[in-house]
């Protein structure tokens, strides 16, 4: 397998424009962020916890470095996806047709 380079991609700190509206009062917009970006940081953390455990579980005793090249296997991609999913739908309480 040939080496990939890995490339820092720099992205803006700040939003371009307006913020976009959904609903009539802007407090509900302003919560429904605040929601998703806390999903996503949660999620975030949820995945490099799962790093840091599968890790130690494997080596008993890791770096940053080991945590930062972590390469996660398609089957550790598919239970992430499937537990992410999983989130989603609790928290937004979506529920699958009866």
């Amino acid at each position: 397998m040939a080496d990939v380079k890995q490339v820092d991609v720099k992205l803006p700190r700040v939003s371009k424009g307006k913020r976009s509206r959904f609903f009539d009062d802007p407090a509900t917009d302003q919560i429904m962020t605040f929601l998703l970006e806390l999903m996503a940081e949660v999620s975030a953390l949820r995945e490099r916890q799962d790093t840091i455990e599968r890790l130690l579980e494997e080596k008993g005793s890791i770096t940053r470095a080991d945590i930062e090249a972590y390469q996660p296997s398609a089957a550790v991609e598919a239970e992430r996806a499937a537990w992410n999913n999983g989130f989603i739908r609790r928290v937004m309480r979506f529920h699958d047709p009866d």
